[in-house]
C-alpha cells in the first residue's frame, strides 16, 4: 500500500471539484467553522487525496469544502490507485496525523472497522494507526461476536507474526533465562518467539521471583496491553505488584513535599522537581503519543521502554535499601519511614 510519504512524492494536477464523491472518513461530520477560516485564509491549500476508482476524497474534505466557498471550480490534487479498504486505512492515518484532530469516538469506530477488516493486526498496530490506545483495541476485539476477530497469530508493527497469546512463549523464555542466565534479551525473544519487550518483563518478574506468567491472566487470552490487566484492590496498588496509579502518585507526592527532610534540603528538593517533572511528563506522552509519525513510533517506543527499565531498577534498588533496614531494625515498618500526606 502507498504510504503518505510516497503519495507526496505523485505528481499533482486540477480536478474538477463537482466530480469528487464525499470522502470515505473516519471523521463524523465537517467543522464548518474550520471550513469558513480555510476560506477566508490567504494561504495556498495543500493538495488533496483522491481515490482514483471511486473519485471519493480520502483526504482533504474541510479543503474541498472551503474551495467551494472560495467559488473555485478546481483544486489541486493528487491520485490513490489502492482498494476501497486500502483507501479507508490511508484516509484515517491522514487525519491522524494533521489537520483537525479526530474525536475519541471517531478514533474508536475507526478501529473497530480496522479490526473486522484487518482482524489480524495486532493490538498495537492498529492503535498505531488510529490514535486509540492499544488497550482499547483489545478490548474492542474481545466484544466482537466474530471469532475471526481473534485470530491465532496477529502481525506487529514490526511486519513479523506472533502467537496472540504469549503463555506458552513466556514459559519458554523462563526456560531459557533458568539455563543460560546471561542471553541476550534477543536471543531469549528469538528463540521463544516472543517480543523483546516481553522476554525483558519475563526477565524483570524472575528477577523478582514472580511467574513467568502473570497470576489472575487468563493463559489462552493475555491483555494486549499491560494496562489491561485485571485491576488490583486500592491497597495493593501500590505494592511490589504494580506501580500507584494516577491519583495514588498524586498523594504519595504531596507527602513527599511536605516532608522537611526532603523540603529544606538541596539534594531533597532536587528529588521533589525530579518526582514533579516525571508526574507531568508522563501526562505529556500520552498526549503527544497519537502525534509521532507512523515511521518513529517504534524508535519513540524503545527508548522509552529503556528509560523505563532504568527507572524501575532505580525503584528496586530503593526496595532493596527499605528491606535491608527491615531486617536491621525489624520494629521499624515501611509505614513509620514513609512521609505521610500533608494537610490538602
Amino acid at each position: 500500500m502507498s504510504t503518505i510519504s510516497d503519495l507526496r512524492q505523485a505528481s499533482t494536477f486540477d480536478i474538477d471539484i463537482h466530480t469528487l464523491l464525499p470522502a470515505d472518513s473516519p471523521r463524523f461530520a465537517l467543522d464548518q467553522a474550520h471550513v469558513r477560516a480555510l476560506a477566508e485564509s490567504e494561504t495556498e491549500f495543500p493538495p488533496i487525496l483522491v481515490h482514483r476508482a471511486t473519485l471519493r476524497v480520502i483526504d482533504g474534505m474541510h479543503r474541498v469544502r472551503a474551495a467551494k466557498l472560495r467559488n473555485r471550480d478546481t483544486i489541486g490534487a493528487r491520485w490513490f490507485e489502492g482498494d476501497e479498504q486500502a483507501a479507508f486505512l490511508l484516509a484515517v492515518e491522514s487525519n491522524t496525523r494533521h489537520g483537525l484532530p479526530l474525536s475519541s469516538d471517531e478514533r474508536k469506530q475507526a478501529a473497530l472497522r480496522i479490526l473486522r477488516t484487518h482482524p489480524h493486526w495486532s493490538d498495537r498496530s492498529i492503535a498505531e494507526r488510529t490514535g486509540w490506545s492499544a488497550t482499547g483495541v483489545g478490548a474492542l476485539r474481545r466484544d466482537i461476536a466474530d471469532p475471526d476477530a481473534r485470530p491465532e497469530a496477529r502481525v506487529g508493527r514490526d511486519g513479523r507474526i506472533r502467537p496472540s497469546t504469549t503463555a506458552e512463549g513466556r514459559r519458554v523464555a523462563a526456560e531459557v533465562i533458568r539455563r543460560n542466565p546471561d542471553a541476550s534479551l534477543r536471543e531469549i525473544a528469538r528463540r521463544a518467539g516472543i517480543s523483546v519487550g516481553t522476554a525483558r518483563d519475563v526477565r524483570h518478574r524472575l528477577a523478582e521471583g514472580r511467574p513467568a506468567v502473570p497470576d489472575g491472566r487468563r493463559a489462552d487470552v493475555p491483555p494486549a496491553d499491560p494496562a489491561a490487566a485485571p485491576p488490583v484492590a486500592d491497597e495493593d496498588r501500590t505494592g511490589r505488584g504494580g506501580a500507584p496509579d494516577l491519583a495514588r502518585r498524586i498523594t504519595l507526592f504531596d507527602g513527599l513535599r511536605n516532608d522537611p527532610s526532603l523540603r529544606l534540603s538541596e539534594s531533597g528538593r532536587l528529588v521533589l522537581q525530579r518526582l514533579h517533572a516525571q508526574l507531568r511528563t508522563t501526562e505529556e506522552w500520552k498526549r503527544l503519543a497519537p502525534t509521532i509519525p507512523l515511521h518513529g513510533r517504534s524508535a519513540v517506543a524503545d527508548i522509552l521502554s529503556a528509560c523505563a527499565d532504568d527507572l524501575k531498577g532505580m525503584a528496586r534498588e530503593l526496595r532493596c535499601v527499605e528491606d535491608a533496614l527491615t531486617a536491621t531494625d525489624p520494629t521499624a515498618s515501611g509505614d513509620e519511614r514513609r512521609p505521610h500526606p500533608g494537610p490538602a
